[in-house]
């Protein structure tokens, strides 16, 4: 752990986390209220002694050397938990001998630490899940008993009502934003259904004394499956159908892709809009190219001249140097053809920064209803991943 002014907003809440799970499963131990560690700080420090102790080798290290050790945290704060630690034994001395002054920490508290970050990260279900399975093969065993078997039936059963009571209350009664953040990890846990079944199954089968027992588990197991369909379908509601991946672990969702098959996979996307594939430019690549083919060198325009009856007023054309150019450019573009599609004149302009121009001039002689061609737009496009134009949408250049 960290010094809270260097935290940010999710690795304290993170660490909040990791504090809460420690005074849970503290408090069984506690000799009164408040007689426990109460802040991340103190933790911080517990963490960093242990690992001074455990870089410092068989031949231990003084207090001192544990506070130069932890040069990072408060020299008094690194003093206090020391005596707490070695008032408890977590730290012992080197040698059972008066005036001994190095010590050695035991690995069980650091331990116990790890086990309470993966808690407060999981939601305890790994933990669960080998419960479960030490369970099964104990069952297994010709020595096991029925009152060994009983007291594992009654473990579970109290394991399981006291998951379901607060995931069911939050999914009733709490905000989505609680819901989200304390009983998400719990969700999609079928394998962890799916095992206490299992047990109880076999439990029922080899002893069936053990039936009122097993009864109990049932309806714990009942219990809990409730609460995890209500508290999934309160969050479905709030996420939409299209935002509530995060209701099953990241690893599911990479199994189901990579053992799915195309059925399945097209199956899970129906119903979905997608936009069409992204093009290899940018908006602004787009406008400099329709900017780049409206340039037009005009030159000086001469004066009007006085005109007689006699003389046919001049054609528009002969006006209007730009559209006189935009002309020559879309015959050039036909080379004598009625029609062309955009995709044959993008490939005969080579690479996309050419293949731009003639889109942007395409489009200005498109806008120009003084001239006699035309481009129509369809609704397939031509997919080509190995072409720097990765994909064309169907089009027709022609004379109007």
């Amino acid at each position: 752990m960290t010094e809270p002014a260097a935290l940010t907003f999710d690795d304290l809440a993170a660490e909040s986390a990791v504090l809460g799970i420690y005074r849970q499963v503290f408090a069984v131990l506690a000799r009164e209220a408040n007689g426990m560690v109460d802040d991340a700080a103190s933790v911080a420090a517990d963490e960093a002694i242990l690992r001074a102790f455990a870089g410092a080798g068989p031949a231990g290290m003084s207090v001192e050397q544990v506070v130069l050790a932890c040069a990072g945290l408060p020299a008094d704060r690194v003093r206090r938990r020391f005596e707490v630690l070695r008032s408890y034994r977590a730290v012992t001395r080197v040698n059972e001998r008066p005036h001994e002054m190095f010590y050695q920490a035991t690995f069980a508290p650091y331990v116990m630490l790890l086990f309470l970050r993966r808690l407060s990260q999981t939601g305890g279900q790994a933990e669960l899940h080998r419960m479960l399975s030490m369970a099964r093969l104990a069952l297994d065993d010709a020595g096991t008993t029925p009152a060994v078997v009983r007291e594992q039936l009654a473990e579970m059963t109290t394991v399981f009502r006291l998951l379901s009571n607060p995931i069911m209350q939050l999914a009733k009664s709490a905000t989505v934003e609680s819901l989200q953040a304390q009983a998400q990890p719990l969700l999609g846990n079928s394998d962890l259904l799916d095992k206490a079944r299992v047990f109880h199954n076999a439990a029922a089968d080899r002893w069936p004394e053990l039936l009122p027992e097993c009864t109990q588990l049932r309806m714990a197991l009942a219990a809990y499956r409730d609460s995890l369909n209500t508290a999934a379908g309160r969050l479905l509601a709030h996420a939409g159908r299209t935002r509530a991946l995060g209701l099953l672990p990241t690893e599911r969702w990479r199994t189901f892709a990579r053992e799915s098959s195309t059925a399945d996979l097209a199956q899970a996307l129906d119903g979905l809009l997608f936009d069409a594939p992204e093009p290899l430019f940018t908006v602004d690549d787009m406008l400099e190219a329709v900017e780049e083919g409206l340039q037009a060198d005009a030159g000086r325009v001469p004066p009007p001249r006085p005109r007689t009856d006699e003389e046919p007023p001049p054609a528009e054309m002969d006006t209007d140097p730009q559209l006189r150019q935009l002309a020559l450019r879309a015959e050039e573009l036909l080379a004598g053809r009625a029609e062309a599609t955009v995709a044959e004149l993008l490939a005969e302009a080579g690479d996309w920064p050419a293949g731009r121009r003639v889109l942007s001039d395409l489009t200005a002689i498109h806008l120009r209803d003084e001239i006699p061609y035309g481009l129509t737009w369809g609704d397939g496009w031509q997919v080509d991943p190995t072409s720097s134009r990765t994909w064309v949408s169907e089009g027709w250049f022609h004379r109007s």
